[in-house]
């Protein structure tokens, strides 16, 4: 198997409500425009964050009078139950939700540019909220992930600086780091647990595709440039597929690219292009499902899905919904047997989308009507 091919490895993760044991049984059911600049993907509209957590869904959104909601239901089931986990005021843009542990853990920006955290026991129905950096030190959507036995969040930073924050399952004290200094940060971050490393994906304000990896236990970060000035100019998507860390961003003039590196080899693959120019509007989403990628982009042509093949390495597109709805940037995830898509739609709408991992028909729920 060449690095252009793929792909095996682990599953995604899961924790909030703890049900019983089941099958993935629910039933299966089921104009071109320019290109927007990323100075509007930060801000409103808030975008879901979809992850497994214990045996259900969970979804964290931000809503438009900025408090954080959350939704979850249990694998099997067609009932969506709501919980509100921070009331109005208190949230900007959108937040990045995960199990860690035996918990849900959700990392948000507030509305003062402060760092919050927010974590329930599985089965609890009680959200505990922690300040991680004060007022002034957040800017844009934090991303959150279990790595080792630690919570890690990577957040933008005052002056474009690229800022880490990790707190041992247990403790209630965070530490902070600094990743990368003022300047270097021209997108929000991504990031992920990779074989025993934690790795962070972000885009630079020349256009540049950076990656920095620092093995568990350690304090030194070692930064990667993955592609040139000029590549990249919104969030970029990274996570482990198989023995790979795997990379998906958003390129110039909107297209769709996608870089691999074997673990332990510190050579990047060439950024392979899925979707060619005017294809992409928001950042991409990656995510394992079964052995493959699979990624999620709106665009022009509505909500798209991108799977490659574990044996020959190509990639196939789907169409998830059609382009005369609008949506924000979408978020995948294996839950269970199925691949799963959470996206906003038209007024402040939360919708999502699931398919058996072998099946090609997405059945769609509106798990937030329109406001």
């Amino acid at each position: 198997m060449t690095d252009r091919e793929v792909l095996t490895g682990p599953d995604a993760h899961g924790s909030s409500h703890l049900t019983t044991e089941g099958k993935d049984t629910r039933r299966t059911t089921s104009s071109r425009n320019a290109i927007s600049p990323a100075s509007g993907l930060i801000g409103y509209p808030s975008a879901p964050s979809v992850a497994q957590v214990g045996n259900c869904t969970v979804i964290a959104v931000a809503q438009r009078d900025s408090s954080l909601m959350f939704y979850w239901q249990p694998i099997g089931s067609e009932q969506w139950n709501p919980e509100q986990v921070a009331g109005p005021g208190t949230t900007y843009v959108t937040p990045s939700v995960a199990q860690v542990g035996d918990s849900t853990v959700i990392a948000a920006t507030g509305t003062d540019s402060s760092l919050l955290f927010y974590w329930q026991p599985i089965g609890s129905e009680q959200w505990n909220p922690e300040q991680v950096a004060g007022p002034g030190t957040t800017f844009g959507k934090p991303s959150v992930a279990q790595v080792g036995n630690s919570t890690v969040i990577a957040a933008k930073g005052p002056e474009n600086s690229l800022l880490f924050y990790w707190q041992p399952i247990g403790s209630e004290q965070w530490n902070p780091e600094q990743v990368a200094g003022p300047g270097t940060c021209g997108s929000e971050p991504s990031v992920a647990q990779v074989g025993d490393s934690t790795v962070i994906a972000v885009a630079l304000p020349d256009g540049s595709l950076m990656f920095y990896w620092q093995p568990i236990g350690s304090e030194q970060w070692n930064p990667e440039q993955v592609a040139g000035p000029g590549t990249t100019y919104v969030t970029p998507s990274v996570a482990q597929v198989g023995d790979f860390t795997v990379i998906a961003a958003r390129g110039q003039e909107g297209s769709l690219l996608f870089y691999l590196q074997r673990i332990g080899s510190k050579q990047w693959s060439p950024g392979y292009e899925i979707a060619g120019s005017f294809t992409v509007f928001y950042p991409p989403s990656v995510a394992q499902v079964a052995n493959s990628a699979a990624i999620a982009v709106t665009g022009p042509d509505g909500l798209l899905f991108y799977s490659q093949s574990p044996d020959s390495g190509a990639w196939s597109q789907e169409e998830v919904a059609a382009a005369d709805v609008s949506f924000t940037q979408p978020s995948v995830a294996q839950v269970g047997n199925s691949v799963v898509i959470a996206a906003q739609g038209p007024s402040n709408s939360v919708r999502f989308w699931w398919k058996p991992i072998d099946s090609r028909q997405w059945a769609f729920e509106q798990v937030v009507f329109p406001s």
